[in-house]
């Protein structure tokens, strides 16, 4: 546990460090968001902002969440030998997994600036979005360890975690565009069970195929 915490931490300090990888995802953030503000001239459909919201979430955590493992080839290699694989793992599952949600309130705060937030059943909205963004995390930290064993981690690591990642932003956009049209958690209880077991499913195998690939 004292490994874990002594792991996420040192995360947080390099992070806090570079204080510039944060400000340029958070500009991302509100470029993009602003830019569609202008193109929809404040005039937007639920189900144009429900597709913008995912799509700039989507890209915002390929950019803030790629970095993850590629540092590693690049500094601190006296880890592999001081750590556990399987502690290395969880703080960056839990690390990158509150970056992902800083993520998430960063976009959703900036959208209700400038775009509204056209959803009634806001707790349920919530639970998907947070289940969503989850399954984001995950697929994209298990990615980033296997681009970041390449010479050109950072170009490789969207172009494998794509095809991952389909899966969670399909059930993800339909649940969230139900939920937007009035659906109830009755309507999107298959889809958001389906979505829970296929982040548990990556989980397990981040768990089974790390270690090998991280002592590689």
């Amino acid at each position: 546990m004292n490994q874990i915490i002594a792991l996420i931490k040192k995360d947080f300090l390099v992070d806090f460090r570079q204080k510039y990888i944060v400000a340029s995802i958070a500009l991302y953030v509100f470029a993009t968001t602003y830019i569609a503000y202008l193109a929809f001239n404040n005039v937007i459909t639920p189900a144009t902002w429900n597709a913008l919201f995912w799509l700039i979430l989507l890209f915002s955590s390929v950019t803030g969440l790629g970095k993850s493992f590629s540092q590693e080839s690049h500094r601190s290699h006296y880890y592999y030998y001081l750590s556990k694989p399987v502690h290395i793992l969880i703080a960056k599952l839990i690390y990158y997994g509150f970056y992902e949600f800083f993520l998430v309130a960063l976009l959703a705060l900036i959208f209700n600036l400038f775009l509204g937030f056209p959803v009634e059943n806001l707790s349920l909205f919530l639970v998907n979005l947070l289940v969503g963004a989850s399954g984001f995390s995950i697929c994209f930290t298990l990615i980033a360890v296997i681009a970041a064993k390449t010479n050109n981690g950072s170009h490789l690591m969207p172009i494998l975690a794509f095809p991952v990642i389909i899966p969670v932003l399909l059930l993800a956009v339909t649940n969230s565009r139900n939920i937007v049209f009035g659906a109830s958690l009755v309507d999107i209880s298959g889809n958001l069970l389906v979505l829970i077991c296929f982040n548990v499913i990556i989980i397990v195998m981040s768990f089974i195929l790390f270690p090998y690939s991280w002592k590689n």
